[in-house]
């Protein structure tokens, strides 16, 4: 870990060109190349999940406008990516957001920062095996006749998988989010292209993007809103491979390329697939999509493709599983750097000598992941908690962790680094992003959500309060030694001949 004084240095630090740096990490330095970071954040994204699940809800607030809709939606996160990597390129540290905010606000925001994090990344594998493991119980009794698989089974087997990838090396678990990502992302986005291609009843049009369009007669203006906010919401992941920077080779560089890339390529998927859905469909019988039994893109997949419709189906089993591993990635990466700095107990900061993986990081994430997929799956039903938690207390999770990283950018450049400061990537964009994200919240709960939906904000209070708890018994106990180590990120050297030749990056 470097010093303070070095870590002043460092934020300066630039890239030679042509040479290939690495993080100083007890991680597994240098394992992840750009390509393995923008996949890391597209299978994070969840392409075939934002594409397919989403789809009814889109269409139900923005009618034929659902495709508009994304696309305002994508350039809301252009701008609010562009200013995360301002961050990105300064401190890279697989804290990602918590030492971000602890460097450029304050630690003990930074701490806060890190402990709302828990109600992002690590709670999505449970709920998410348990509602696709529901959505495979309809589908394979109603299509195929087997009535003996039940949706927890998936959690039971997918969570320790998902855990043994991660024990096994972040190596291992790339090469498998490339694969199923790489499925994932030309099945949903070849189902788009033949809903546009092979239209239904209304044929094909580009009125989707036309703002008075509405056959259907399902658009409101509050509904138009709450789709844009849902867009912005579906393409939530885009940073995913932050907490991974000290495992990344030319972290600063790569980093924020394929933040940025990844918006893009997902993003313009994204308004593609949606529209291809809208066309795929039927413009003349939109306001039947709804309320579809079935979800829309598995109905127009066996239209179109036939007996093949099940790689829609496989495309979004390989997308929760590459999301799973994204995201379990993402958790451990953060709990380690709050373990390395000591705002979470040292065990969390410590690695295997053999694999370089956070154990206890990791071991947590499978209990909370069997917690919440079976325990929550049990309570409330798979779909209730899937929506409970992705749907309500992930979005207010993911607001404030935004909101604070904005405040950094404009912290930081304002303060420390005037002479690069620049109004538009510097302020117009954290500030306007930041505000959108506000309004969003104020979206998602007006009218106030139903029962146990409306429990959401109470869930992340209380959450909060537990960490103002714990910031307050650090105060009282004189431990302020993690306020230094939290805004420190990793120093980089030139990777060796040696370490080149035997480590595959990805």
């Amino acid at each position: 870990m470097s010093s303070p004084s070095i870590r002043k240095a460092s934020d300066d630090f630039v890239e030679t060109p042509g040479e290939v740096f690495v993080a100083n990490t007890e991680l597994k330095k240098g394992a992840i190349g750009l390509t393995g970071a923008v996949m890391q954040n597209i299978t994070h994204i969840a392409p075939a999940v934002a594409a397919f699940l989403f789809t009814p809800t889109l269409v139900g607030f923005a009618g034929a406008q659902a495709p508009l809709a994304y696309l305002i939606g994508f350039v809301i996160v252009l701008a609010l990516g562009s200013s995360l990597v301002q961050l990105a390129k300064r401190f890279p540290s697989s804290g990602g957001y918590f030492t971000y905010v602890a460097r450029t606000v304050s630690p003990r925001a930074g701490f806060l920062v890190g402990w709302v994090y828990t109600l992002y990344s690590p709670v999505v594998t449970g709920p998410f095996l348990a509602f696709l493991g529901l959505i495979l119980e309809g589908e394979l009794a109603s299509n195929f006749g087997i009535h003996w698989f039940h949706w927890w089974m998936l959690v039971i087997v997918g969570a320790p998988l998902i855990a043994l990838f991660g024990y096994l090396g972040v190596g291992i678990s790339m090469k498998l989010i490339l694969v199923v990502g790489a499925f994932e992302f030309i099945t949903v986005f070849a189902l788009g292209l033949f809903g546009i291609f092979n239209p239904g009843d209304g044929g094909f049009t580009f009125a989707t993007f036309n703002g008075s369009f509405d056959p259907s007669k399902l658009l409101t203006g509050a509904g138009f809103a709450l789709a844009v906010v849902f867009t912005v919401q579906g393409l939530t992941g885009w940073e995913a491979a932050v907490p991974l920077a000290e495992e990344t080779e030319n972290p600063r560089r790569n980093v924020p390329i394929a933040t940025m890339a990844s918006i893009v390529i997902i993003g313009s998927m994204l308004v593609l697939t949606i529209w291809g859905q809208v066309l795929g469909w039927g413009i003349n019988r939109l306001s039947k999509l709804p309320g579809s039994a079935e979800l829309p893109a598995l109905v127009i997949a066996h239209r179109v493709w036939g007996p093949v419709w099940i790689f829609a189906l496989i495309a979004i089993v390989t997308s929760v599983i590459g999301a799973s591993l994204a995201c379990q990635n993402v958790a451990t990466r953060i709990w380690f750097g709050m373990g390395r700095a000591g705002a979470l107990p040292k065990s969390f900061g410590k690695v295997n000598p053999k694999r370089k993986t956070p154990t206890t990081a990791i071991t947590t994430h499978l209990v909370l992941t069997l917690l919440l997929g079976l325990g929550g799956g049990f309570l409330l039903g798979p779909d209730k908690i899937f929506i409970l938690i992705l749907g309500y207390v992930l979005v207010i999770a993911v607001i404030v962790v935004y909101v604070l990283a904005n405040l950094g950018v404009v912290l930081y450049y304002w303060r420390e680094q005037r002479a690069h400061f620049n109004w538009l990537l510097h302020a117009v964009f954290p500030i306007g992003t930041s505000a959108l994200l506000i309004y969003s919240l104020f979206a998602s709960f007006n009218p106030w959500p139903p029962l146990p939906f409306g429990l959401a904000p109470a869930i992340v209070g209380i959450w909060l309060v537990i960490g103002v708890v714990i910031l307050i018994v650090f105060k009282v106990r004189g431990n302020n030694e993690w306020m230094t180590l939290a805004t420190q990120s990793v120093d980089e050297r030139p990777e060796t001949a040696e370490e080149l030749k035997h480590r595959p990056t990805i």
